[in-house]
């Protein structure tokens, strides 16, 4: 049973380098650790359960091993360069989504298991039930059930930790994704058929742009699902970099004082009159940021 989002993941070229450059937004950065199966490192920028993920792959010939995970998460950085991979809902047991998956015909690798060091010694251990047997660049999640628990965790990787209110940009956690897809509505039928979220609102632009939105909200984050029109520039960046997320949104307890810690580190952003605040991609390991009050 899908509960909630986990956390997004940011694909980086060096696990130093994203550190640094989420530093320099004003995000606390904790070096998260090595997975061994997969040949990949992170860290972790900490909310309270969700939490943004920072990716490397440190062995390119064990991340291709391990299969379609980690042979195109290798492409997605060696081709696209960093930037927002993908994203992770968590539940419970997965066993159920991953028969429905299969029985819409998209199949999905596991639920398996998954762990990494932490830098003090201590496993962290998981479950993943991944769609289509990769979740990068992908219009939907792939899906996490954290076996460890509490204490064993990091904060921000499904322990508590101390919330947003560390960071100096007060941020306080995901508010939401939004995924460029080529047809809305069979990306809806995966994620309330295949994922089990029903009753989620569709709404369609009008014309003359022909654009699709749906959007569904579970817990406080919204997950919106925008098709384009043809002939826009939204169109030609789905058709250059294939269908999946474009932007992730996080929440700041004040917008005010997320803009001027960004000012001082000389950090390049529009901040517009309803409050939102887009941080320039090139600043975030090319991921586009939305920075909205909440």
């Amino acid at each position: 049973m899908i509960e909630r989002f986990d956390h997004a993941v940011i694909g980086v070229d060096g696990l130093e380098e994203g550190m640094e450059a989420f530093r320099r937004l004003g995000f606390e950065v904790e070096e998260g650790g090595r997975h061994p199966s997969l040949g990949t490192r992170n860290a972790v920028v900490p909310f309270g359960p969700d939490y943004l993920e920072l990716l490397a792959v440190e062995d390119p010939e064990r991340a291709r091993a391990a299969g379609r995970f980690g042979e195109e998460l290798v492409d997605f950085l060696a081709v696209r360069g960093p930037g927002l991979a993908g994203y992770v809902l968590a539940g419970s047991g997965l066993e159920e989504e991953a028969a429905r998956l299969e029985e819409l015909g998209v199949g999905a690798a596991g639920p398996f298991y998954m762990n990494r060091e932490r830098p003090d010694g201590r496993l962290v251990e998981w479950r993943l039930a991944v769609p289509g047997g990769s979740p990068w660049r992908k219009p939907w999640p792939y899906l996490i059930d954290w076996i460890s628990g509490g204490d064993d965790l990091p904060a921000g990787a499904g322990g508590g930790g101390a919330g947003g209110l560390r960071h100096e940009n007060r941020t306080t956690g995901a508010a939401g994704v939004s995924l460029m897809v080529r047809d809305a509505e069979e990306a809806v039928r995966i994620y309330e058929q295949g994922l089990g979220l029903e009753g989620g609102r569709w709404t369609a632009k009008p014309p003359p742009s022909g654009a699709q939105i749906w959007k569904r909200r579970l817990e406080n984050f919204e997950l919106e699902v925008f098709q384009p029109a043809p002939g826009t520039p939204e169109s030609a960046a789905l058709e250059k970099l294939g269908p999946g997320p474009f932007r992730l949104e996080l929440r700041s307890a004040d917008p005010a004082a997320a803009a001027s810690a960004l000012r001082r580190r000389r950090v390049r952003f529009r901040e517009g009159a309803d409050g939102l605040i887009e941080i320039d991609p090139e600043a975030a390991m090319g991921a586009p940021i939305r920075i909205r009050p909440g």
